[in-house]
């Protein structure tokens, strides 16, 4: 089962953001009900390997920025004081790779920018705030041709310290 560690992210204003931005650029932007900060993905696994006990923090996740990935990701920054702990957390216990965890929020995947206006136009976005819950769950991922289908299959419960 293809499996991810995130959290579930609800956006006010996601679709204006993708309805001001979709004229300059051409690609797949992601379901509303998809979004989420990935803190771990693992891939090919067993779901209960990963239902452990994590130390979920007491706070909340700022939504603030707009990036991209080598112009090929329209995403927003999410940033917390203890985000990087749940990917730490994971790859301590499981003695995963450790990689350059960037925490975000994918947008879209751009395949074109029809028009170079759009990199004045994600300045817009850049000083918009909102925070999130840092509720973390266990996904399973399944790939269709009309895009993934995220399902929640485990909640990880806060812990103190």
């Amino acid at each position: 089962m293809r499996l991810f560690i995130a959290t579930p992210v609800t956006l006010p204003f996601y679709n204006l953001i993708k309805n001001d931005l979709s004229k300059y650029i051409e690609g797949k932007w992601v379901e509303g009900w998809n979004l989420h900060i990935t803190h771990k993905f693992i891939g090919e696994d067993e779901p209960d390997k990963y239902k452990i006990d994590l130390k979920i923090p007491n706070e909340k996740i700022k939504v603030k920025g707009i990036g991209l990935f080598n112009n090929k990701v329209l995403y927003l920054k999410a940033d917390s004081l203890n985000i990087k702990s749940i990917n730490e957390q994971i790859n301590n216990k499981f003695n995963l790779k450790k990689e350059d965890f960037r925490p975000h929020i994918t947008l879209c995947r751009i395949k074109n920018i029809k028009d170079k206006k759009f990199y004045d136009e994600i300045k817009k976005w850049e000083n918009k705030e909102y925070e999130v819950p840092f509720d973390v769950f266990l996904y399973k991922s399944i790939l269709t041709k009309k895009g993934p289908i995220y399902e929640k299959i485990y909640q990880y419960k806060s812990s103190s310290s």
